[in-house]
């Protein structure tokens, strides 16, 4: 197990020695990562820490330093050591029953609050919720929209409770233990989903942090990525009302496929969004809205 060589006493002294043992573990931002943890241990904010280097580090601040500096050279992710991580401007809690949300998670957010906004939708479902980072965000930035969020892994739904109950979301933000859309009976008018996407046979050649730490269950798509997917895709059409949408999460080179899928599935007017490096990441399909014919009122 690594450790520190020396034993600082102010945090401007502790954070050289954090970033080499990153650094040699392959950690790709050492500097950044040392300065968090160092913070973390004596329960400031990086930002304070930096403004004041020479804050002291008492005994029990520095043997929780030498945990998590050990904990993340061993790669398991930072979220998980600091028990929360930033998503669309909340903080919320994690352990290692849910898989860590992603910045390009973000993508899909945006996208279906935009929409639901402009459709002034009231009601949501987001699927495989994990800690609820998608539910909470739209139910942040949509005050009239309730939500109900599913997940298979009770697991999973631990620290989901706990950010529905952190953000005061509880009268809006329902959450359900399900296989997908199995026994939700309520027709939404906006679907999410971020589910498993990766094909099983890439795990082995994974980073360490999402291969040996975060929960297999969350990640697997099975053989081509597109089994869960595929799964949820004959859901939609009978949980969305007529007029709505519904906004998938997809990986790498899977967004063609999953737009087939959406219109196989009755859903129509599809549209791809790209992430901030060109990947086409979200794909969204609409419910088309019953129209009356010119003369019927």
């Amino acid at each position: 197990m690594p450790c520190l060589t020396q034993r600082p006493t102010i945090s401007a002294a502790a954070i050289p020695g954090v970033a080499r043992l990153l650094s040699e573990a392959g950690i790709e931002r050492p500097r950044a990562e040392a300065e968090i943890l160092v913070a973390a241990s004596s329960g400031r904010t990086r930002e304070w820490l930096l403004l004041h280097p020479t804050t002291p580090l008492s005994a029990d601040q520095l043997a929780r330093l030498q945990a998590f500096a050990a904990r993340r050279a061993a790669r398991e992710p930072l979220p998980y050591i600091l028990g929360q991580i930033e998503f669309y401007s909340l903080t919320l809690h994690l352990t290692p029953s849910a898989i860590v949300p992603r910045p390009e998670t973000e993508i899909l957010v945006e996208a279906a609050i935009a929409r639901a906004a402009a459709h002034h939708i009231r009601l949501a479902i987001d699927v495989g919720t994990g800690c609820g980072a998608i539910a909470l965000a739209l139910a942040r930035h949509l005050p009239h929209l309730q939500v109900v969020a599913t997940d298979i892994s009770r697991d999973a739904l631990a620290p989901a409770r706990e950010n529905v109950r952190s953000h005061d979301l509880a009268d809006r933000v329902l959450l359900a233990c399900a296989d997908l859309l199995d026994g939700i009976r309520a027709r939404a008018e906006c679907i999410t989903a971020n589910l498993p996407y990766i094909p099983s046979g890439e795990f082995p050649d994974l980073q360490p942090e999402v291969r040996d730490f975060e929960p297999r269950i969350g990640l697997d798509g099975g053989r081509d990525g597109l089994e869960i997917i595929r799964r949820l895709s004959v859901q939609l059409f009978d949980h969305l009302c007529q007029g709505g949408f519904a906004a998938l999460e997809v990986g790498a080179g899977q967004a063609a496929e999953v737009a087939k899928l959406l219109l196989r599935a009755g859903l129509c007017d599809i549209e791809v969004l790209p992430d901030l490096a060109g990947i086409d990441r979200v794909v969204i399909g609409w419910r088309r809205a019953l129209r009356l014919r010119s003369g019927q009122g």
